[in-house]
């Protein structure tokens, strides 16, 4: 395992090849099971009637469904005895009458907490972080993989509600943090708060060198002394990060710094290893970096990595394992990981977000929004073939742009393509599209070839893809870079 270091890739797959016991603190904000898609507003699009259109990308997913791979989760777990989740995989199949989406979603969790049970040191620590649709589920599963005895608190993290709220429910307005050991020792570095007004009053007294102070059976407490008061389990001095425009990346999910500061100073000492293994836009690794701990981030997202090496922290040269570097690396992830290929291929020019649906996708691999400085940004469709693309395919792609489907179709290849007769033919009849005084073709073609090569697609500026504002850097951007 190699610190400092983002990994591209299931947090399963990747934890699966490191060592027993190293890694001092862990904090995961897992996918939920809330049923919520996480939909980026790509703006206005044209049907083949020329009526507005509205285009939306699924980029985070939510959602869990009874598959093939969850009922051979299931059926691993309750076959092997002697797995840290046997027992809970058991009573939930019976609970919920064979396979549903809440079962799928455990047995896909117990998989991956069993894992980082193994990779944490005795002296370590883990935070799960997950809401009230699943909580009670998911610690049943904590009680038997880390043991219920090493269960140390229920953190209720509390921030001011929004909006309305639900006809026939209470406003919801927390979080639930489950903070456990792996044993009876570890760190821990008590938090505190600072006093109140109300309790600065009580140091009453003063001695004869001035100094304030308060008395209880004889026992004198000073007030330049104290600490303030020792943190409890209910957290309500933390907002969400929606609050606080600071460190607003606009990512769905965002949990706030100061709440992984507090955690990580709480649980570990400098040059602990902290690790993420669903780092998402990457706070943890934010915080950790800025309290000086070594860290490990794990996404199974492209576009989650590339929020955080080219927004959160674009100033650091970010290491990332599982991403090609050579264009020859490209050839050989794109045939052992097509469907990943494709989503990294789309991420390689920043502005785009990749299709999460592996089929019954139109053909459209990823969508960005040109920016033109108007309230209906146009459309821009991208599409990746990993072999030598067929013309059939070439004019399939050119259908969608004459159709009006979008203003522009970047059509990515693995390899370089000639500029065959064809190709130009098809490009000619695309047109250009005016944008800001400048011309472009409507349908570009682009390689990963190029990519390695430093050479960019000829496209306009492209508008932030979660907030809609035009992007502060440039478009394109080499591996690394």
């Amino acid at each position: 395992m190699k610190t400092n270091t983002l990994y591209a890739g299931d947090c399963l797959d990747r934890m699966r090849e490191w060592p027993d016991a190293c890694v001092d603190l862990i904090y995961l904000d897992p996918p939920f099971n809330s049923k919520a898609n996480y939909n980026i507003l790509f703006g206005r699009g044209k049907d083949k009637n020329k009526k507005n259109d509205l285009a939306q990308m699924t980029a985070f997913t939510d959602t869990w469904q009874w598959d093939a791979d969850a009922e051979q989760r299931v059926h691993h777990m309750r076959k092997a005895i002697d797995h840290p989740a046997h027992y809970a995989m058991k009573a939930f199949d019976m609970l919920f009458h064979g396979g549903n989406g809440m079962l799928a979603y455990l047995s896909y969790m117990a998989e991956r907490l069993a894992e980082m049970h193994r990779v944490l040191k005795d002296t370590g620590s883990i935070y799960l972080h997950c809401d009230p649709t699943a909580s009670h589920y998911l610690k049943v599963v904590m009680d038997e993989i880390f043991g219920k005895n090493n269960f140390r608190n229920e953190i209720v993290w509390c921030y001011p509600p929004k909006g309305k709220g639900p006809n026939l429910a209470f406003h919801r307005k927390h979080d639930v943090i489950f903070y456990y050991g792996k044993s009876n020792e570890g760190v821990f570095n008590r938090p505190y708060t600072p006093l109140n007004d109300a309790q600065i009053a009580k140091f009453s007294s003063t001695d004869k060198q001035g100094r304030r102070y308060k008395e209880f059976k004889g026992r004198k407490t000073y007030l330049d002394k104290s600490l303030g008061r020792p943190l409890p389990s209910w957290w309500t001095d933390i907002a969400q990060t929606g609050q606080s425009r600071v460190e607003m990346l606009n990512y769905p999910t965002q949990k706030p710094l100061a709440l992984l500061k507090r955690i990580i100073k709480t649980s570990s000492n400098k040059n602990d290893v902290v690790l993420d293994p669903f780092c998402g836009c990457g706070t943890t690794i934010e915080a950790a970096h800025l309290l000086k701990r070594h860290w490990v981030g794990v996404d199974i997202s492209y576009y989650a990595i590339q929020v955080i090496r080219r927004e959160r922290m674009k100033d650091m040269r970010i290491v990332v394992d599982g991403e090609p570097t050579s264009h020859q690396a490209a050839v050989y992830f794109s045939d052992k990981h097509p469907f990943e290929f494709e989503k990294w291929a789309v991420t390689r020019v920043h502005g785009f977000a990749p299709n999460t649906v592996q089929r019954g996708d139109g053909g459209i691999d990823g969508r960005a929004l040109i920016w033109n400085g108007e309230q209906d940004n146009d459309l821009c469709i991208a599409q990746v073939k990993r072999g030598k693309p067929s013309v059939d395919a070439l004019r399939a792609f050119y259908g969608k742009i004459a159709a009006g489907e979008a203003a522009i179709g970047l059509f990515i290849t693995l390899y370089k393509q000639k500029r065959t007769p064809t190709a130009r033919e098809l490009t000619a009849k695309a047109g250009y599209i005016d944008i800001g005084g400048k011309q472009f073709n409507r349908l570009v073609m682009w390689s990963i070839e190029e990519f390695f090569e430093g050479q960019e697609p000829k496209i306009p500026h492209l508008a932030h893809p979660r907030t809609g504002a035009p992007l502060q850097e440039q478009v394109f951007e080499l591996q690394g870079g």
